[in-house]
């Protein structure tokens, strides 16, 4: 029942205001109420200091040569998010936005010009009661595609892989997810041509979005409740070009018997049409290796070994504009939670391919604080 004051109900009664549009207003108060309840605000500030080995500048992975040799803010991320409600027609959003120096190489806008403050992600989540229920994503969201990403906090490592700067990281369009049992979820999508080094910009045409995920039974033994995942981005353009490139990335995330200890491999293949990569074409296909054991409750040791060829066209790599064969990444980095709320870590990498192109080393310290 409507509850109303005495001076509320005076008004009323000498006419001043109509009982209905007391009742719309309150209504309204409690919509809002419902709404600000229903949204939280979730983010991290990750700060860093990377040092590079001698006169040789990195490259070929994502911030590979910035910030060098110096303190940085990396970035600032701020999250508003409604969580999907239950129900046959459950709603939900998500809009993440990033300040600082890592913005700008995100390139997230329909320009793809750098900017200091960009917009990560903002999609609307839709269910449909078809089956187990339908969900929806609308918006720009992130790829089905790799096994890290932009994020700081969600990553083991400060630096990404070489495989992360080979793929898609965003799309604008609609991706269909459906859970058809609870070891097996497959999802479809289209979306403006996001390319690698395009992302969420919009080149005329659509990509095919897909994915599948299934966890093997416990009745395999050693294998059961091994993690294995596929997902491709099929039919991406250039700009003026009928030429193609498909991205496919597969993944299995392994038990291992050892308390504590656990495995994973990610294997990235981006499928050029001849004519896309101009001087060099052919796939480029790259295989992650990632182990991480955590010695104690509050120190964790990750390792990531990546193998395999690059080729990139005129894109540098390992400073080398065109293909990198043999290349070999190690990466060995510690994470120690000295502080509440703060993931703080050290990690050593070296690089190397075959030929003159010359090895690189770093080493690199990351604060991130998440509230």
């Amino acid at each position: 029942m409507m509850k109303m004051n005495k001076w509320t109900m005076a008004l009323a009664a000498a006419g001043v205001v109509s009982l209905s549009s007391v009742a719309q207003a309150q209504e309204a108060a409690a919509g809002a109420e419902a709404l600000a309840a229903s949204t939280t605000l979730s983010g991290y500030v990750s700060t860093s200091y990377t040092a590079q080995d001698g006169n040789v500048a990195p490259a070929g992975y994502w911030r590979s040569n910035e910030d060098n040799n110096q303190f940085s803010v990396d970035v600032v991320s701020l999250t508003l998010a409604s969580a999907q409600g239950a129900g046959e027609y459950g709603t939900g959003y998500t809009v993440q936005l990033w300040a600082g120096d890592a913005a700008g190489d995100i390139l997230t806008n329909e320009t793809g010009a750098a900017s200091t403050v960009e917009l990560m992600q903002a999609n609307i989540d839709l269910r449909l009661p078809v089956g187990n229920g339908l969900d929806l994503k609308v918006g720009q969201f992130g790829t089905v595609v790799g096994a890290e990403v932009y994020d700081y906090n969600s990553n083991a490592f400060v630096t990404r892989s070489f495989a992360f700067a080979a793929e898609p990281t965003h799309h604008t369009g609609l991706l269909a997810s459906y859970q058809v049992a609870d070891d097996l979820s497959v999802s479809v999508g289209i979306a403006n041509d996001a390319g690698a080094a395009t992302n969420a910009s919009n080149q005329g045409g659509k990509a095919l979005l897909a994915s599948v995920s299934y966890t093997l039974p416990d009745s395999l033994g050693q294998l059961g409740g091994a993690e294995l995942y596929y997902g491709t981005v099929q039919g991406v353009q250039a700009a003026g070009s009928d030429e193609e490139t498909d991205y496919h990335y597969f993944s299995a995330a392994i038990p291992l018997p050892i308390e504590g200890l656990s495995y994973s491999v990610a294997w990235d293949v981006v499928d050029a049409d001849a004519g896309v990569n101009a001087a060099n074409d052919g796939n480029t296909n790259l295989v992650g290796h990632y182990l991480s054991y955590a010695i104690n409750d509050k120190l964790t040791a990750n390792v990531r070994y990546e193998t395999g060829n690059i080729n990139a066209g005129d894109t540098q790599v390992l400073g080398f504009a065109g293909n990198a064969d043999g290349v070999e990444s190690l990466t060995i980095g510690l994470d120690y939670a000295l502080w509440e709320n703060v993931t703080s870590r050290i990690e050593w990498r070296e690089d190397s391919a075959d030929g003159s192109i010359a090895d690189q080393e770093v080493l690199a310290i990351n604060l991130v604080y998440s509230f």
